[in-house]
């Protein structure tokens, strides 16, 4: 009895630090996409795979996290066929650094269904502490995310040489649109 008592005290216990909301990412409806500047003209692509882990609820943020592991060699660039050049050894190195990560330290509530996520984020081996504001939306248990920053690819050593690395601007913008269906309890 007294081993039963003391399982359930543990079971509400947890219940009472919180566990923040486990969400299942819908592909078809999540994308990840890039712009450069190839000689001040805007270039536009993606990354066609990706996966996550999303532990998410806005009433519980100090149990939230998101790690997010992004195929490199999934990359594509819209209206050209430029994937073997992108992760050749001077840019994304796809062959020996195959994801780049971003993982969540902490994420904070900026009103109105904004929020920043202060993150860790891993490209060839070089990781960077990176800050991605976004919007949220979560009607039943579908949520919504859409998000964007600017990332300077020569901090991870993204086209440090070479023909066209002198073409492309070192800022790089990055868009992240996801959908995802809340796990079943």
């Amino acid at each position: 009895m007294r081993r039963l008592l003391l399982a359930v005290i543990l079971l509400l216990s947890g219940a009472a630090t919180g566990q923040a909301a486990e969400w299942d990412v819908i592909p078809e409806a999540s994308r990840i996409l890039w712009t450069a500047k190839w000689n001040t003209a805007p270039v536009q692509g993606g990354f066609q795979r990706f996966s996550a882990e999303i532990d998410f609820d806005p009433a519980d943020l100090a149990h939230a996290h998101v790690r997010v592991a992004v195929d490199v060699a999934s990359i594509y660039m819209e209206d050209q066929d430029a994937r073997s050049t992108l992760t050749n050894r001077n840019w994304f190195d796809a062959e020996h650094y195959r994801r780049a990560i971003f993982e969540t330290r902490a994420i904070r509530d900026l009103g109105n269904g904004h929020y920043e996520a202060l993150a860790d984020l891993t490209i060839r081996g070089v990781t960077v502490s990176v800050t991605l504001p976004f919007k949220l939306t979560i009607e039943d248990d579908i949520a919504r995310m859409e998000g964007s920053l600017t990332l300077d690819r020569t901090v991870f050593g993204i086209g440090a040489s070479g023909d066209f690395a002198a073409a492309v601007a070192p800022e790089v913008d990055v868009a992240v649109m996801v959908t995802a269906r809340r796990k079943a309890a």
